[in-house]
């Protein structure tokens, strides 16, 4: 009170603050500049499709809590879903490669919207496991398809920003699709799968209308500034990615640090409801803060670090992150406190590990053939999706979940080993601006 009546406070730091939060925006905005309007577009497609893909999110809780499967038959059930993972995305890529990224990515859509309603009426487990495959399998034939569409619609200068921005729209249509998919599990789980369903039809509908070369407003000659293969069209000569050995130890490490980053996915909601039981609601509303967080920060921190160092000393220093989050559960802390240090470790992780590791794949998709390149760094986060639950699921029956979190912490070191060696051989020869599809 006293600094008040004689006058020294100003009011000064509020313009201060104001002119902080200026600055702020002025770099938020910055940071979207240049990108092509075909990711915008696509980035829109994209949300409309994962503001309903709430359905794998609550895969594991529908197997146990609705259709009263064990955690070890839940598990063999998930595992069904990362074979057609694996499967779908080289099918993709092949695909992509043989008749471009459009088609593939409106059937692969259609197909998905198709399967999760028939869900609804599945219970025995033979079906189950069948429906849990194929639906992986026509959904993850988008990816490969997917990452070739960002690629040739973006130049090597934009293109991990352009990664950033297609990961903001996931990320934002993951911060609704728990907390939605949540309050749709109060009404039934019936309709979860009902409006995780016709929002891959619209999801596809939107896509038809924006990139269809029969469509008058569609965006079918954008500004195509990567110079990748025409639709259909495979050059000749090109590498494979099969015999590219410093890609393939790529793909290898990918593989490692998928690992730990899907036990966020498949085994965290467990912990959450064995653990700390928590309901559906909460677990889905504590998930959405992810997805809330990475939307809104990894862009602006993107357009601040991308080009300070190479793109797999990012990649180590998020899976540094990744390993800090899930030791945070070993640590004798409240529910709250762990579940929130978590999400924030897991979070800022991914930010880092995803756009760079994505665009190191890029860069070397310039050898050859963008589809089966992307496919093949597809096809790691795809074999982690059949090994990740059926390894989560078998140590939490065994050994508790202790010891699961203790195996995913040294999985991330492991994987940061690697990169480190892998930076020293591979880095050098790929440069940030390299132009995807260049020698096609």
């Amino acid at each position: 009170m006293g600094a008040l009546s004689s006058g020294q406070y100003t009011g000064a730091p509020i313009w201060r603050n104001y002119d902080m939060i200026t600055k702020l925006y002025h770099h938020w905005r910055s940071a979207f500049s240049g990108i092509p309007t075909a990711i915008w577009l696509l980035s829109l497609v994209s949300l409309v499709n994962r503001c309903g893909s709430m359905a794998v999110v609550f895969l594991s809780l529908y197997l146990t809590s609705r259709l009263g499967y064990g955690v070890d038959d839940a598990g063999y059930v998930l595992g069904f879903y990362g074979v057609g993972a694996l499967l779908g995305t080289w099918l993709g890529g092949r695909l992509t490669d043989r008749f471009g990224y459009y088609g593939v990515m409106v059937w692969s859509l259609v197909l998905t919207g198709g399967v999760l309603i028939a869900f609804v009426w599945l219970t025995d487990f033979a079906l189950v496991c069948a429906s849990v495959f194929l639906l992986s399998l026509v959904s993850d034939g988008f990816r490969p398809a997917n990452s070739v569409a960002i690629a040739r619609h973006s130049s090597p200068e934009t293109r991990t920003r352009s990664v950033s921005l297609f990961r903001m729209s996931i990320n934002l249509g993951w911060a609704v699709a728990p907390a939605l998919g949540g309050l749709l599990v109060t009404l039934g789980w019936a309709w979860l799968f009902w409006v995780d369903g016709l929002t891959c039809f619209l999801a596809a509908g939107l896509l038809i209308w924006l990139f269809s070369p029969k469509s008058s407003r569609g965006f079918s000659e954008v500004e195509a500034t990567a110079h990748l293969p025409y639709e259909g069209e495979t050059p000749k000569g090109i590498a494979s990615p099969y015999r590219d050995r410093p890609y393939l130890a790529f793909a290898l490490f990918t593989l490692l640090n998928a690992l730990v980053f899907m036990q966020f996915v498949w085994t965290v909601p467990l912990f959450f409801k064995q653990a700390y039981h928590w309901d559906e609601r909460t677990i889905g509303l504590v998930t959405a803060i992810n997805g809330l967080m990475v939307f809104l920060v990894e862009m602006p921190m993107i357009y601040s670090i991308e080009g300070r160092r190479s793109r797999l000393q990012f990649v180590r220093r998020g899976l540094v992150l990744y390993a800090a989050a899930f030791a945070v559960f070993l640590l004798p802390l409240s529910p709250i406190w762990a579940a929130m240090l978590f999400i924030i470790a897991i979070s800022f992780g991914e930010m880092l590990v995803m756009p760079f590791s994505t665009n190191f794949a890029y860069a070397y998709a310039a050898k050859g053939n963008a589809g089966s390149y992307m496919a093949l760094y597809s096809i790691s986060y795809s074999i982690a999706n059949i090994v990740a639950p059926l390894f989560g699921t078998q140590v939490i029956a065994r050994w508790g979940y202790f010891s699961l979190w203790s195996f995913v912490c040294v999985l991330a070191l492991l994987s940061l080993v690697g990169f480190w060696f892998l930076e020293k051989r591979a880095e050098p020869r790929t440069p940030a601006t390299v132009d995807v599809g260049a020698t096609a």
